[in-house]
Order: C-alpha cells, then sequence, then structure tokens
C-alpha cells in the first residue's frame, strides 16, 4: 500500500469546499500505512494521524471563523 501523505497548508484548507475537503480526508486515509507490529510503523501511523489531526483542527477554525 502506497504511503505517500499530501499536505495542505491552513491557506489551502480555506478554499477548498466542504466536498473536496472530505475527499482529500479519505484520500490520506487510503494512503495510510499498513499496520505491523514495528515501531517504525506505529511512528509512521501517529505522523499521518498528526498530519490529519492538523488539517481538521485548520478545517474547524475556517468554519468557525464563518
Amino acid at each position: 500500500m502506497p504511503n505517500n501523505m499530501k499536505i495542505w497548508n491552513p491557506e489551502q484548507l480555506k478554499q477548498m469546499n466542504e466536498e473536496r475537503f472530505l475527499v482529500e480526508m479519505l484520500d490520506m486515509f487510503k494512503y495510510t500505512p499498513e499496520l505491523d507490529d514495528s515501531d517504525s510503523a506505529v511512528k509512521e501511523m501517529r505522523a499521518h494521524l498528526e498530519h490529519v489531526e492538523q488539517a481538521l483542527r485548520a478545517r474547524l477554525e475556517v468554519t468557525k471563523e464563518s
């Protein structure tokens, strides 16, 4: 499974409409690395989830501003 991940800055997230944002979030999960018992896989998953969390927080701030 590929583990390529797009990372957007808050300005890019502000410009996305709701549909595109949700599609991009689903794509991030599509490229989530497969879990195994190794420490590197756990670290990679944590980093991936941190990027998802940052994107969601940035998007929530946009909705609060509106």
